[in-house]
């Protein structure tokens, strides 16, 4: 996809993600941090900073640095993409309540 539409195209972003995610299961965390970083800025930059693609790469980012001990990042991370989710889905969601649990 980077070839076709460029490596900061928006379709570029889940590919991103999945490759990230697969990488957190492996245990390479930094290279996962990298990609979803990578990934969280090219949503930004599309769809704008309140938007729910970025709130679920701000979660999967979050895991990431729950797993690695870095609680406060963590912390910090997950209630960023809880005001985004409680924002466009309510309080009521399975997406916010999955996300308060993390934060648990």
């Amino acid at each position: 996809k980077q070839k076709h539409y460029g490596e900061d195209h928006v379709v570029v972003a889940p590919t991103l993600n999945n490759l990230a995610k697969v990488l957190d299961d492996r245990g390479d965390y930094d290279q996962a941090k990298m990609l979803y970083q990578r990934a969280l800025l090219i949503e930004a930059r599309h769809y704008g900073d309140d938007h729910v693609e970025v709130a679920s790469t701000l979660s999967n980012l979050a895991n990431v640095h729950q797993r690695q001990g870095d609680y406060d990042q963590a912390k910090m991370l997950y209630q960023r993409a809880l005001l985004i989710e409680a924002r466009h889905y309510g309080d009521d969601h399975v997406e916010v309540a999955s996300t308060l649990s993390n934060l648990a």
